[in-house]
């Protein structure tokens, strides 16, 4: 049987309320050439009678189910190990595509060559009946395209614009995503590009051909806080995971991607401060710098250095702006 040029793999858990949606977004693009894995985490709704129905009528969706909800992070990289295609692209359960975003991407993709290593579209925010969001209540949303020869140059354009995350969901070859560390726990989507980043060149397709949808139920939803995401994503989750600072395990994600991936020493050595230097870990700093109030207040005092605390209100929510 042949392989198909293209795999998209959907990870779901309770998905019932938008995955046929999300599912005939899919299989109604104007590109056939795929295939559509979909993992089921062990879901209690009628996410496994909207796949079965799906796979029943359309040869080229594979369902596979865990009896059990392993974790987010389980079945991202399950689609990916389960792909074929010498493309590959993420979907989620709650999103949707325009008909002609596959074709798009891909022939962004051929045309780009084989330093191309993710191809995306603009994207809108759709509600849950998936009608357009106006501008004026939508994120701004990432646009991280470099083709820029240098990694580390390529590396500070995506950690200094990256916001969503939405890129993500684009289609990616499939030869790079094995390279880059396994689907992590903390900011994936962000480190998959960063990764991503560091091994080709990001080409930005300038039509609107993705919709991610807002709704109650979104990993970050405004509810949710690092702890519930870090749980949602691993349910095993070490003492020490759930313990590190999101911030702050955010740039370690990054330093050790940059560690891992294949690069000449002299690019790794470049990309590190590269990855100490954007926003993310500047965040770190504001963070230090407001649990270490008091004690800056105190060496104030006590050596008459100013530097280490503004002595104004005002002026000191500027210092830990």
């Amino acid at each position: 049987m042949r392989k198909p040029t293209l795999s998209v793999g959907l990870p779901v858990y309770n998905g019932e309320r938008y995955l046929a949606r999300a599912i005939d977004s899919l299989l109604n693009q104007d590109f056939e050439d795929f295939e559509l894995i979909i993992s089921d985490n062990g879901s209690s709704d009628r996410t496994e009678a909207i796949c079965r129905e799906a796979a029943a009528r359309d040869p080229r969706v594979c369902y596979f189910r865990s009896e059990q909800n392993r974790g987010a992070t389980w079945n991202f990289r399950r689609v990916f190990e389960l792909s074929q295609g010498e493309f590959f692209k993420y979907a989620a359960y709650d999103d949707e595509c325009y008909p002609t975003m596959l074709r798009r991407c891909m022939e962004a993709m051929v045309e780009g060559g084989p330093d191309v290593a993710l191809v995306y579209a603009r994207s809108e925010t759709i509600d849950e009946d998936s009608a357009v969001i106006p501008l004026a209540g939508s994120p701004r949303w990432d646009s991280i395209a470099t083709g820029a020869n240098r990694v580390c140059i390529r590396l500070w354009h995506v950690l200094w614009f990256v916001l969503h995350g939405q890129a993500s969901y684009g289609v990616i070859r499939s030869s790079f995503l094995r390279r880059t560390r396994p689907y992590g726990t903390v900011a994936a989507d962000w480190v998959i590009v960063a990764q991503l980043a560091m091994l080709g060149k990001i080409i930005e397709i300038p039509e609107v051909l993705f919709r991610l949808r807002q709704h109650a139920a979104n990993t970050f939803n405004g509810k949710n806080t690092p702890l519930d995401v870090l749980r949602w994503h691993n349910p095993k989750a070490s003492k020490f995971e759930r313990l590190l600072p999101f911030r702050v395990a955010i740039v370690l994600e990054y330093l050790k991607s940059i560690v891992y991936l294949p690069l000449s020493q002299t690019d790794k050595m470049l990309c590190l401060p590269v990855a100490c230097c954007t926003p993310p870990f500047r965040s770190i700093w504001i963070w230090l710098l407001g649990k270490t109030g008091s004690i800056r207040r105190k060496l104030r005092a006590m050596t008459g250095w100013k530097a280490l605390c503004p002595s104004s209100p005002d002026s000191q929510k500027s210092y830990l702006r």
